[in-house]
């Protein structure tokens, strides 16, 4: 029982870290930047990932884009996008469980459920029931 509340706890922990990981990634690309110099700033702020491991996650993620030899992200078109499944899911209903609105993520975006809950709260229209499993909408 003990091995496996471990490997829960340490599975949260390193969803944690992965979205935390992501919105870092995403805050530096509000702005367009070169493979070295992103690599540099996330070696600064304490990233592990050597300049390959930073690649592959920039040209994996649906949500950034190369343009010459520059990568941004368009995260607030990304928060739109979420924020219309999560409308459309709802579909006037008071809530919805998150695993419906990720059913409704087309494959080419590439988001956790942490982020969509993440963004779904920031926008002040919904929130989270305490379950961590629903969306609600947020009363006016």
């Amino acid at each position: 029982m003990d091995n496996y509340i471990d490997s829960l706890i340490l599975s949260k922990v390193k969803s944690r870290r992965w979205t935390l990981l992501v919105e870092i990634i995403y805050e530096q690309l509000k702005t367009p930047k070169s493979i070295e110099e992103l690599h540099q700033r996330l070696k600064d702020s304490g990233t592990k990932w050597n300049k390959a491991q930073l690649q592959l996650f920039l040209l994996m993620n649906g949500n950034i884009k190369k343009t010459g030899n520059l990568y941004s992200t368009e995260v607030n078109n990304l928060n739109t996008i979420i924020l219309d499944i999560v409308d459309k899911v709802m579909d006037g209903k008071p809530m919805a469980p998150i695993k419906r609105v990720m059913d409704n993520i087309p494959n080419d975006i590439t988001v956790s459920e942490e982020e969509i809950l993440k963004i779904a709260e920031q926008s002040g229209k919904f929130k989270i029931h305490t379950n961590g499993a629903v969306l609600m909408r947020a009363k006016n």
